[in-house]
């Protein structure tokens, strides 16, 4: 099962990307999160990064010009978008950006994700529902809403070592994304960094 592993911040999370090599890392351009990093930060980050690592860039509502830059200088390589971006926005965005494109899905129920799957978008990003918050909210919701779907999607939501293996079982992701649960006190710990990787790939 591919991984991928968001909200890296600090070079320290770099190091242990590339010791470890999950399938994805994630930046989160969303000023309001703890995990947030300025388009400059990325570029450091990047640098620093395996190349044969791919980033996701996460955004929440973000004009089209700045994801855009982030493409063209290669920050990043694949788009998440966690807002209330609609298809006309994702119609307007492919047209400068030539990456894939991934739409996250708060899940309420079944329609919802089924309805998604339509949008303009190479894979979903199926996360738990929280009025008012866009993602990162730390708490799984029950995969057994999920439909069958042909579209590819990341399962989010807080997974961490402990529960990845029963997510796997209930679905059938393309990869998961874990972000809090490979921490201890808000950032990024060695110890579950190393587990979670090591077990989605077994899976």
């Amino acid at each position: 099962m591919k991984i991928k592993i968001c909200g890296l911040s600090r070079e320290e999370d770099i190091a242990m990307a590339n010791l470890y090599k999950p399938n994805f890392i994630g930046f989160v351009f969303y000023p309001p999160s703890p995990r947030y990093v300025t388009p400059q930060k990325a570029t450091q980050l990047k640098a620093l990064l395996d190349p044969k690592i791919d980033v996701v860039g996460v955004f929440v509502n973000e004009e089209i010009a700045l994801i855009e830059s982030l493409c063209s200088q290669g920050i990043i390589d694949m788009v998440q978008l966690h807002g209330d971006e609609d298809e006309d926005y994702m119609i307007r965005l492919k047209e400068v950006v030539q990456k894939p494109v991934i739409k996250a899905v708060r899940v309420k129920n079944a329609a919802e994700i089924l309805a998604a799957e339509k949008l303009p978008c190479e894979y979903l990003l199926l996360d738990t529902y929280r009025e008012y918050n866009y993602g990162g909210s730390g708490e799984t919701f029950d995969h057994r809403i999920i439909p069958p779907i042909r579209k590819p999607y990341f399962l989010a939501g807080g997974l961490n070592g402990n529960n990845i293996g029963k997510a796997a079982r209930a679905c059938k992701p393309f990869a998961f994304d874990v972000s809090s649960g490979c921490e201890t006190d808000g950032f990024k710990d060695e110890r579950k960094f190393m587990g979670v990787v090591s077990l989605a790939k077994l899976l």
